[in-house]
């Protein structure tokens, strides 16, 4: 079996388009990537995602009759059809996820993705170089770094993931988790990092909006997994209102008490900015809009 190599962009023109190989490197490439599949399937039990569950050691998620809009598998039973990559920085940044695939035993088309960091991008923009027989050489042209684990797999309609944020910069998974209830608003406002002062004003302003965004910020893990000096020094980087105070030796967020500036401080830790790599503007995500520092 020999894998090609595609690409999901964001280019509405050439959502689909696949990298030309040489025989060396595809054999390099289905080695490395099947032994990445191995290790993903290494997951004892499936848990069906809600939007709310983190998994554990061990445990996987999964979403049955995911649609796949974009149709990859015919990309993986046809690659001739797909176009070639673009040879660009400006296209490189288009790209949402790597992925490949194999028609298995029972005839099924299972496709392995990666999503897509623009870190990965090796760039023509100043002098990379590459160690080779004692010697640093020049690196001719654009190129990629490829992950050394899958994000997510895709079989029969059955979409497998260890990380919801990964995996959501790659598809739109807005229709499979559930809406924050009253219950979870309370229980966000009650973590240990946020700081709440009137726990019925903020369900009063949760709408459907306010809610979705609290659900994907709790799956994320963003809350636990970044220290809030760094939340912080992002926020006033970006003019995004993130009040913070001291309870005893912590300091903690404090919820914004108006509806505007609460939905700013929810689309920043729903990391909907960044910074382009390559203009260093901040940009909100869904629009791709300049942010007015």
């Amino acid at each position: 079996m020999s894998l090609n190599l595609f690409a999901l962009t964001s280019n509405p023109s050439k959502r689909i388009v696949k990298f030309e190989l040489s025989s060396e490197v595809q054999t390099e490439l289905t080695t490395y990537l099947t032994s990445q599949e191995t290790t993903f399937d290494q997951a004892e039990e499936e848990i069906e995602f809600d939007g709310k569950y983190k998994p554990d050691n061990g445990e996987i998620l999964f979403i049955n009759d995911y649609d796949d809009i974009d149709n990859l598998s015919s990309a993986v039973e046809n690659p001739l059809s797909a176009e070639v990559v673009d040879p660009t920085e400006e296209f490189f940044t288009e790209i949402k996820a790597l992925f490949t695939g194999y028609t298995t035993d029972t005839g099924n088309v299972k496709i392995l993705l990666q999503n897509f960091d623009r870190r990965r991008i090796i760039s023509t923009n100043g002098l990379s170089i590459f160690h080779s027989s004692n010697v640093y050489k020049k690196i001719e042209g654009i190129g990629l770094t490829i992950d050394h684990k899958l994000t997510a797999t895709l079989e029969n309609g059955k979409l497998r993931f260890f990380n919801f944020h990964n995996t959501r910069q790659m598809f739109d998974l807005s229709e499979y988790y559930k809406v924050a209830t009253d219950d979870d608003v309370i229980e966000f406002s009650n973590l240990d990092i946020i700081k709440s002062e009137n726990t019925e004003k903020l369900i009063e302003m949760s709408d459907s909006w306010v809610r979705r965004k609290i659900s994907l910020i709790h799956q994320s893990g963003i809350l636990q997994n970044v220290p809030i000096n760094e939340m912080k020094a992002v926020a006033t980087e970006f003019n995004i209102p993130f009040l913070t105070e001291m309870d005893g030796s912590d300091e903690v967020i404090k919820l914004p008490n108006n509806k505007s500036d609460l939905k700013k401080l929810l689309r920043f830790l729903d990391e909907d900015y960044y910074k382009s790599p390559l203009s260093n503007t901040a940009f909100v995500t869904n629009s791709k809009r300049a942010v007015n520092a």
